[in-house]
């Protein structure tokens, strides 16, 4: 079944990586375009998050929907259609405000975007490394949105930030449009099993752990920067830990690829989530010295990316079919848009560091369920 699986050349993965993480490319701009958008008066602050959820909760149900249609339909009219769509959905918004109008095509953008990741997902579950694939996607998704994130704010069109951030994503839609083209048109889900499904216990048990994950990650990370201003650190300083943070994120996700075939899958996912929870810990420790917080900024970064490969070969260990992995990026960026509202929640009822108790308990209970399900559970 794996060998069946194996038929995706180094091109049509690269081409794949490079449509998804285009796609992907909003999740770093976030910042930039959403501080931007109130800056420039055309959104509430206190509408921020809900726009977040709302655009990264679409990418869900777009990357289901391109599975589908990949089963259907060419790859290749799938991703030119979809990176048309995000390109001009973005165009459309240049100009745009208010929290209706916003909220609207950015979900519609989000939906174009899950699509345009369903492709990558697809030829990352059909090579004979999965890890390996992963990681490196991890790796050009995040250079990407470093590099994009960090010029961006210099940029303006008409003294408008907002407008050449959507002017940058229009281009990254444009850019996997173009990518596209050059994808063979028989790139296409692994076929469903008629005795057994993709979610099964297992599959659902390992794929609630990736959200978990990410969402715990994304918890902290969502707060960051309010935590720093509680504890009296200059903006600039955030600007530090993140971009230091950033490199070493892409440096875990290589390292990922080069040595995760080696590692055992559920278990090293178990010792990360310790890892991650003892140094959720270590910022509140931290708290009071600048060059300990950049320290822990730099090891939550490696644990962040090296550890996200790690779930898509506990997948294809329970599903061998590679169907489940396909669901993957669903859940985390479920988990991701879900967990932070939790969060919020509990800072609203509490206080600032009440975010990072709640990511080490969520980073507890994940490192729980995995280390409880054995193997033999997993081919029940």
């Amino acid at each position: 079944m794996t060998a069946k699986a194996t038929v995706v050349s180094r091109r049509t993965l690269a081409l794949a990586i490079l449509i998804g993480s285009c796609a992907l490319l909003v999740l770093g701009v976030h910042p930039v375009l959403l501080g931007a958008l109130v800056q420039e008066g055309r959104l509430a602050d206190a509408q921020v998050g809900n726009l977040v959820t709302i655009e990264m909760l679409a990418i869900v149900p777009g990357s289901l929907a391109g599975i589908g249609l990949l089963r259907r339909v060419g790859a290749r009219s799938v991703a030119v259609s979809a990176g048309l769509a995000t390109g001009g959905i973005n165009i459309f918004l240049i100009g745009q405000s208010g929290m209706t109008m916003l909220a609207m095509t950015r979900a519609v953008a989000g939906f174009s975007e899950g699509v345009l990741v369903a492709i990558a997902l697809v030829a990352i579950s059909r090579v004979a490394r999965v890890e390996r694939a992963s990681a490196i996607f991890l790796a050009v998704q995040t250079l990407m949105q470093a590099i994009v994130a960090a010029t961006l704010p210099a940029v303006t069109i008409a003294g408008s930030r907002v407008d050449a951030t959507l002017a940058a994503l229009a281009v990254a839609g444009a850019v996997a449009a173009l990518a596209a083209l050059a994808l063979p048109t028989e790139l296409r889900p692994t076929e469903p099993d008629s005795e057994r499904g993709a979610l099964t216990p297992a599959s659902l048990t390992a794929l609630s752990c990736a959200g978990l994950f990410l969402g715990a990650i994304v918890s902290v990370w969502g707060y960051f920067g309010l935590w720093l201003i509680h504890y009296g650190y200059a903006p600039t300083f955030e600007g530090t830990a993140v971009s230091l943070c950033l490199v070493t994120q892409v440096v875990g996700a290589l390292t990922a690829a080069r040595f995760g075939e080696v590692l055992p899958n559920r278990r090293t996912i178990v010792a990360c989530a310790i890892a991650a929870a003892a140094l959720v810990g270590a910022f509140y420790l931290a708290r009071g010295s600048a060059a300990a917080i950049i320290t822990v900024s730099i090891a939550f970064g490696f644990v962040w990316l090296f550890t996200l490969p790690f779930f898509a070969g506990w997948l294809i260990e329970i599903d061998p079919g590679r169907r489940a992995v396909l669901y993957l990026t669903a859940f985390q960026l479920g988990g991701a848009a879900l967990l932070p509202s939790l969060a919020g929640a509990v800072v609203g009822a509490y206080s600032i560091n009440a975010a990072l108790a709640f990511a080490g308990c969520a980073f507890l209970l994940l490192a729980t369920a995995a280390g409880l399900w054995t193997r033999a559970k997993a081919h029940d």
